[in-house]
């Protein structure tokens, strides 16, 4: 997804979006990337202490355009070298403006709704990842840390 479909990265949402994830607890570290001065992602890095040993890493990189196009990505890199992950999207695409691209490889776009303010799409991607990270707490037979809070 590149903005000559989407329009112009919207560097004050991404700001918000960093300040929103800052303050909660389920991110060890927040991160505009490449750097504070050309925005292109936010990028969000789960707390360690929230997924079993089996993922060495869980993130969410977060673009959002000037008219309300998005993409949100959420990557678990496993201690095997795998990676599990999904996208969800706002941007043009003949499956529908709005899409989701399931795990375990953010394979084919399967046409979808989300909520249009940012905040509200917030919650249904950390609602969505605390569910995956529930799941793998539960094959691994162990329990996790408080994946859901988000304070």
């Amino acid at each position: 997804m590149d903005e000559t479909d989407t329009g112009p990265i919207d560097e004050d949402v991404l700001r918000s979006i960093r300040t929103r994830l800052t303050s909660d607890d389920r991110f060890e570290r927040v991160a505009l990337e490449p750097d504070s001065s050309r925005i292109r992602t936010v990028v969000g890095r789960y707390d360690r202490s929230l997924t079993p040993e089996s993922v060495r890493r869980a993130r969410l990189d977060i673009r959002w355009y000037v008219g309300g196009d998005f993409s949100v990505h959420y990557v678990e890199e496993r201690s095997n070298g795998e990676r599990w992950e999904c996208r969800w999207d706002r941007h043009p695409k003949p499956v529908g403006r709005e899409h989701f691209h399931p795990p375990p490889d953010a394979g084919d776009a399967v046409a979808t709704a989300f909520p249009t303010d940012y905040r509200d799409l917030l919650a249904v991607v950390t609602a969505y990842v605390a569910e995956r990270f529930e799941t793998l707490w539960s094959e691994s037979g162990g329990s996790g840390g408080d994946y859901r809070n988000n304070s």
